[in-house]
């Protein structure tokens, strides 16, 4: 038997510019409290930016790599580095960073930001080693985490 009814609607928290300025604020003032010049970008559910950020002498690179793994995290909704070693050689799932158009980076420092298991953006921070970029996108992380849904 076949429903009349249509199914229901889902229903997606939209990331708004200002919440995204926040955002990178929070991640580049830990950049700065760290020490560590750096780039941070901010990406919509859509996987679009919406916030970008480059430190002074923070390198020109990093900007390209940050908003990278953010477009990794979102699109796999998980953290940037947690493929790392199956997407590296021999993995299950090596060479994955070549298998979309706008390139996925395997490493940290990118997080998909989540609210009832969707995704509702994503950050990433590139300019220090692996666990400095990890902690400047954790700052921006850590706030949307403790606004109320």
């Amino acid at each position: 038997m076949t429903s009349t009814s249509s199914p229901a609607a889902r229903t997606a928290r939209v990331l708004s510019y200002e919440e995204a300025r926040l955002l990178l604020d929070a991640a580049l003032d830990r950049a700065a409290e760290i020490g560590v010049p750096a780039s941070v970008a901010i990406l919509d559910a859509t996987r679009e930016l919406v916030a970008f950020g480059r430190q002074d002498r923070a390198p020109v690179l990093t900007g390209e790599v940050a908003t990278a793994k953010a477009y990794t995290a979102a699109s796999l909704r998980q953290p940037s580095g947690d493929l790392a070693e199956a997407a590296g050689p021999g993995g299950p799932f090596a060479g994955l960073a070549h298998g979309s158009e706008r390139g996925l980076i395997t490493f940290g420092g990118g997080f998909p930001l989540m609210v009832d298991g969707e995704v509702a953006g994503a950050v990433g921070a590139s300019g220090g080693s692996v666990e400095e970029d990890l902690a400047i996108a954790r700052a921006a992380v850590d706030l949307f985490e403790g606004w109320a849904r």
